[in-house]
């Protein structure tokens, strides 16, 4: 008797003209009747297994946390992001924004006066992500492709915003090598985000950030020749500066020192085969010459 269950009920639904809402643990449904003699409204929110007319539509959105990634390779819902430092050099911009919809279901009016019997997820559903066809039709299922378009153009928009306006306080060397000015780059970006999002969604939180993580920024690669180059030059300074300390305390001065760093020269020839040792009488001069 099992096995014809499944067709039973789906007959039954068919006799009585029913469909089935069945969101999963992490997602909400919203319900708009689509019936022949319905006209096109908003029903209900669901977060649980619902019976309802043959006709009607689902909507399904997640209700958990999610990740809108922007950087190179597969998978990444947005190219890297550009942003212009203080001392005006362009830099590459690579992250994570972690977010979360917004499915608060109890009634609201927006600040244009107009009344969502389904809360700011219906607004969200039919300002934004209706035009999109983000939202698939079955509970379980994948977003639809226009969800990604969705998050480009509005997280990804406003988080391009927020890092060209932080990224004009710093210049570009400050969040390439510094740790801590590179950290609050980033602190400075979550906050401006959440206001910077919200002018595109008539000022309602349809959309909650919940962190900003923003990689090492690219640089273009002069920039990055010239910091080796800063960097190489530096070292050879330190270098010298140590030589010329080492010499001034060495038995005999500069002279004894220059003595002691040629003979080491010598030394280290012999040892890497790049000079040979003629073999002299007892008491005379060690006499060295080229390998060929």
């Amino acid at each position: 008797m099992r096995t014809r269950s499944v067709p039973l009920l789906a007959a039954a639904l068919v006799l009585t003209g029913c469909s089935i809402a069945n969101p999963t643990s992490s997602e909400v449904s919203l319900q708009y009747g689509a019936g022949m003699f319905d006209s096109r409204k908003f029903v209900e929110c669901e977060t649980e297994r619902d019976v309802s007319d043959v006709n009607d539509d689902h909507y399904y959105y997640p209700s958990g946390q999610r990740d809108f990634t922007f950087g190179d390779g597969d998978g990444i819902d947005s190219a890297p992001l550009t942003s212009t430092t203080q001392d005006s050099q362009e830099i590459k911009v690579t992250g994570t924004v972690k977010f979360t919809l917004n499915t608060d279901c109890a009634p609201f009016t927006d600040p244009t006066g107009k009344e969502w019997p389904g809360g700011k997820l219906q607004m969200f559903h039919e300002l934004i992500a209706y035009k999109y066809d983000a939202a698939p039709t079955d509970g379980g299922e994948q977003m639809n492709a226009g969800w990604t378009a969705l998050l480009r153009n509005y997280v990804g928009a406003a988080l391009d915003r927020a890092t060209d306006n932080e990224a004009l306080k710093y210049p570009w060397q400050k969040l390439y090598t510094d740790a801590p000015a590179k950290a609050q780059w980033e602190r400075d970006v979550l906050a401006q985000l959440p206001r910077v999002l919200n002018t595109l969604t008539q000022g309602v939180d349809l959309i909650t950030i919940n962190s900003v993580l923003l990689q090492k920024p690219g640089i273009q690669p002069q920039l990055v020749q010239g910091l080796t180059d800063k960097q190489a030059a530096e070292l050879r300074s330190q270098a010298a500066e140590v030589d010329k300390q080492a010499a001034a305390n060495f038995p005999g001065g500069i002279p004894g020192y220059q003595a002691y760093q040629q003979q080491q020269a010598v030394n280290e020839a012999i040892k890497s085969g790049k000079v040979q040792v003629l073999p002299v009488p007892q008491g005379s001069p060690v006499i060295v010459s080229p390998t060929k």
